[in-house]
Parts: C-alpha cells; sequence; structure tokens
C-alpha cells in the first residue's frame, strides 16, 4: 500500500535500476538529496530494515548506502541504550591439513604448507573417483 509521501517522492517516475546499480550511484544519491520527502522515506526504510543485517541492506535510499543506513540505525541504538549486538568472533580457522584450511591460504594468497596441499590432493582424487564411479553406473 502506497504512502501518501510516495506521491511527492522525487523518484516515483524514475526507473528503479538506478538505485541498485553500481554504475548509477551518483545520480541516485542526487535524486534522493532534491527530494521533498527525503526523512519520511529514510524513517519508512529504517523502520522496514529494523532487523535486516549491514551485508542485506541494499540499494541507495533517502541518499545513504545500505551500510550507511545500518551505521545510522546503530548510532540511534546506543542513544536510546538498547543494547546493539555487535559482530561477534566468527568462527575459529580451519587448522592446517584440512581442504578448508587449503581454500583459506589460495583466497588469500598466503602460502600453501605441505598437510594442506595433501588434504587437497586427497579430495580432489575422492571426488575423480566420485565423477568416475557415476559414469561407470550412467547407461550408454
Amino acid at each position: 500500500m502506497e504512502q501518501n509521501w510516495e506521491q511527492e517522492s522525487a523518484c516515483r517516475n524514475t526507473d528503479p535500476d538506478v538505485f541498485f546499480s553500481q554504475r548509477t550511484v551518483g545520480l541516485a544519491k542526487q535524486t534522493c538529496k532534491d527530494c521533498p520527502v527525503r526523512l519520511e522515506c529514510l524513517e519508512a526504510t529504517l523502520a522496514a530494515e529494523a532487523d535486516v543485517p549491514k551485508t542485506l541492506r541494499i540499494g541507495i535510499v533517502a541518499a545513504l548506502t545500505g551500510a550507511q543506513r545500518w551505521e545510522l540505525t546503530k548510532q540511534r541504538r546506543r542513544a536510546a541504550g538498547t543494547p546493539v549486538k555487535e559482530r561477534g568472533p566468527g568462527r575459529p580457522k580451519a587448522p592446517c591439513g584440512t581442504e578448508s584450511a587449503y581454500q583459506r591460504h589460495s583466497s588469500k594468497g598466503e602460502p600453501i604448507d605441505q598437510a594442506c596441499r595433501d588434504a587437497h590432493s586427497a579430495t580432489e582424487r575422492a571426488k575423480y573417483r566420485k565423477r568416475t564411479a557415476a559414469k561407470a553406473l550412467t547407461p550408454r
């Protein structure tokens, strides 16, 4: 259901893709900055995104990125005395000698130790055996 203020928005006749493309961030922000109902839009969006994590807040709204809106929500919660859930320590790193550690070394450009190379080789051999077995079972 459309709000009354939405009928006055500067973006009402703009292609929505403008607000979700990296190439048009400047145009999206300028459209929002000139909007007469920017604050109403921001408040409605912040209410809708109340429990949405930073990484899932997408697009430009009220001239703010998703990360900027998340920071604003965090600041408001702190000012109101509401506890803000901070990022936890995450999962522990996979120990060397595992496929996960090999993948981590590869993606981060870290040197790969022999134990991780051996684990990766074993994983690749297992994948090969599985593919070969599947081909043998496939009727020709």
